[in-house]
């Protein structure tokens, strides 16, 4: 399907763009053009127009999707996260990952990285709002299970293929380090390497690790020296210098606000990296840590995972097109449309693949959750 997009402003290419647009051919960007292109003067979907922003789709590089509701009681130490995960059916964690899904997709999210039990039902829901799961196996964590080799080939097979792996590791000890990192270097993907497993304790050479914790961790000297990768959640570490040479993703955990633009908000406000380098740390610099070399740039070739805002009126208009980079990481709200892969999940800010029905059955599993834990969720109390 071919999809034409007019844009007062393109962040993501090799500089910002103003009024060009973007021609979009089997879910390829085919062309960038001052002028309309004659190819797309019929084009089935047209989208955009004046007072529009353009940017790569965005991509976090961890959560926990399936504790999505419980962010806050979590964060707050209201509820413990292992007592909440005995409580849960498949069933909801399959609603409970499409809540999440549901958020990501109106804050601009097209990658999802997850972790947890049930990756393939958490996949499943992730898939139905329209966005590309990218599963992180358990490697000795507390949530993960004892045959992560078996769990590993079995989503393997299922979710990956030879054009695109969508299943990698989460390394939570040293103990099974090295029977991971062989893995790594047989089917080419990187390790997400939890914050408390130091590369100091691991011997071998990984082909590509992502290490969780950003400026928090104590083996930085390490990764910079052996060209690994780092993902950083600022609102949760404390970062005392720029993070520019790690060239860091953006990782969500469960971070309260679930947001990927207000952690990298944070990352401008404390100086952790420059407005530019925050938009290519939840788009380009993520996407080339999980290997997927043909996203997160705007340019001729790259598939086509893009976000398109409308900045009409205050608090977003007008646009300052001599900060576009700010604009887009202190301004913005909901999307006005994604496009993953070309095709549209979410337009005029409303999500194309589900709607408000499967939310509503997602808070119905969650108060059948409150009951079994017998603390009722807030917004059930009764004066």
């Amino acid at each position: 399907m071919k999809v034409l997009i007019k844009s007062d402003l393109v962040l993501g290419a090799p500089k910002p763009l103003r009024d060009v647009y973007i021609g979009i051919d089997e879910g390829q960007i085919k062309v960038i053009s001052k002028e309309q292109p004659e190819d797309y003067d019929y084009a089935e979907y047209v989208i955009g127009g004046k007072n529009r922003v353009v940017a790569p789709g965005f991509v976090t590089t961890h959560s926990f999707l399936y504790l999505y509701p419980f962010r806050y009681r979590i964060f707050s130490g209201k509820a413990n996260a292992f007592q909440l995960m005995s409580t849960l059916t498949p069933n909801d964690i399959y609603y409970f990952s499409l809540m999440g899904a549901y958020h990501l997709l109106k804050t601009g999210v097209t990658t999802v990285v997850t972790s947890g039990p049930n990756l393939d039902i958490t996949a499943r829901a992730i898939s139905e709002v329209g966005l590309r799961p990218v599963l992180a196996v358990g490697v000795d964590c507390p949530d993960s299970k004892e045959d992560w080799e078996r769990e590993f080939t079995t989503l393997y097979n299922r979710w990956s293929n030879k054009n695109e792996n969508r299943v990698i590791l989460r390394l939570c000890s040293n103990e099974y380090s090295k029977e991971v990192f062989e893995l790594s270097q047989q089917y080419n993907f990187p390790v997400l390497l939890e914050r408390f497993v130091s590369l100091e304790n691991i011997n071998g050479k990984p082909v590509n690790v992502i290490g969780l914790g950003g400026g928090a961790r104590k083996d930085l000297d390490i990764i910079n020296q052996k060209g690994f990768h780092l993902a950083s959640t600022p609102s949760y570490e404390v970062s005392q210098f720029p993070l520019s040479q790690y060239k860091p993703s953006i990782s969500l955990d469960l971070s309260p606000t679930f947001d990927i633009r207000h952690e990298i908000s944070t990352t401008i406000t404390k100086l952790i990296l420059t407005p530019e380098e925050a938009l290519n740390a939840m788009t380009v610099w993520g996407q080339l840590q999980l290997k997927y070399n043909d996203r997160g740039v705007l340019e001729n070739g790259k598939v086509a995972d893009l976000v398109v805002f409308e900045v009409k009126e205050p608090p977003t208009f007008p646009l300052d097109y001599e900060s576009p980079y700010e604009s887009i990481v202190f301004n913005l709200s909901t999307p006005e449309t994604v496009l993953v892969g070309g095709e549209a999940v979410l337009d005029g800010g409303v999500p194309l693949n589900i709607g408000i029905k499967h939310i509503e059955k997602a808070i119905e599993r969650l108060e059948g959750i409150d009951k079994k834990v017998a603390k009722p969720a807030r917004y059930m109390e009764k004066d």
